[in-house]
């Protein structure tokens, strides 16, 4: 690793930033990424980091795809998703796709050759890292579960894209969007919310560990799931007797699907619930489908429009 130095052979402290162990969040180094090896001394983590013009990079999940494309960089592999923006869509149309986020196509990946493979540590399984790993091809793991997640990357991919201007001008944007909405949100009351994350076979209450978790409590609501919390969860299956107890306020619908057709058949199968009915903010007409491009995924570099999107819902205006 080589750190910036000035034309004074000192060390410039103001173009140097952190990086920190994705699974822990220690801090590992200060500086401007060339070429390091390191070791997590708390988790032993390893990591191999390499960077260069010709840098080749794949992205295994949109959120990477969004954050490394907003840091002004471009992939030569990214996943099949439907979950980016029309904008991004165009921008990556050509980049060759390494499968689903879930079961990447490793002989795909092998054959681009890239230099680095990012991904969240919540997805790809140890066989996969495995073959990875034995034909030389490093992967960077990292959390995305909190709104501080976000900016970290940021700060990172901006490095490994030579763009660390451009990477703080989106940390710098995203972090007013949330000022002013905490900023609505005081003297207000703190709305009592519910979070179902669902599938047809399936639904969850989302815990303050989730990325939506961790917006709700900034933006200083209450998730009513969070009497049921776990350090190591972040989400629970639905228990709506827990619920109905809980007294929510407003209740959030997260479909895993962008198709209409499943959150359709998610209202259909709650609703048959007894104790669905029984729920005020179903009687109140507090339910809200929120957006699948917003929240089905982190929504990384957009998550201001989350914030806004959150923010209207618990503090409306006066008169809506």
């Amino acid at each position: 690793m080589h750190p910036p130095v000035n034309g004074s052979g000192r060390l410039n402290t103001a173009a140097m930033n952190e990086c920190r162990c994705p699974k822990c969040n220690r801090l590992l180094f200060k500086g401007q990424v060339k070429y390091v090896e390191i070791q997590c001394p708390k988790c032993n983590l390893v990591q191999t980091i390499k960077k260069g013009r010709s840098l080749r990079l794949v992205a295994l999940n949109p959120s990477n795809v969004d954050l490394y494309y907003a840091a002004g960089g471009q992939l030569v592999g990214r996943p099949n998703t439907a979950a980016l923006p029309p904008d991004l869509m165009e921008k990556i149309k050509d980049v060759p796709v390494v499968g689903e986020t879930p079961c990447p196509d490793i002989e795909q990946i092998i054959a681009l050759k890239p230099d680095l493979v990012l991904a969240t540590d919540i997805h790809l399984r140890q066989p996969i890292l495995s073959t990875l790993k034995q034909a030389g091809i490093p992967v960077y793991l990292q959390r995305l579960d909190n709104f501080q997640h976000i900016s970290q990357t940021l700060r990172f991919y901006g490095e490994l894209t030579d763009h660390p201007s451009q990477a703080s001008r989106v940390i710098e944007r995203l972090d007013s969007r949330l000022q002013q909405a905490q900023a609505k949100s005081k003297n207000r009351p703190s709305p009592r919310v519910l979070i179902i994350w669902g599938s047809p076979e399936k639904f969850y209450m989302a815990l303050p560990n989730s990325f939506i978790g961790d917006l709700i409590r900034r933006l200083n609501a209450v998730n009513v799931a969070a009497a049921m919390s776990s350090e190591d969860l972040q989400y629970l299956p639905l228990n709506l007797e827990f619920a109905a107890r809980s007294r929510p306020d407003l209740i959030l619908l997260i479909s895993h699907s962008y198709e209409a057709k499943v959150s359709d058949k998610i209202r259909n199968e709650l609703l048959v619930h007894p104790s669905w009915q029984t729920l005020s903010a179903v009687q109140q007409k507090q339910v809200y489908q929120l957006p699948y491009q917003l929240f089905a995924v982190n929504p990384a570099s957009r998550a201001d429009e989350a914030i806004d999107y959150l923010s209207n819902l618990f503090y409306p205006e006066s008169g809506h």
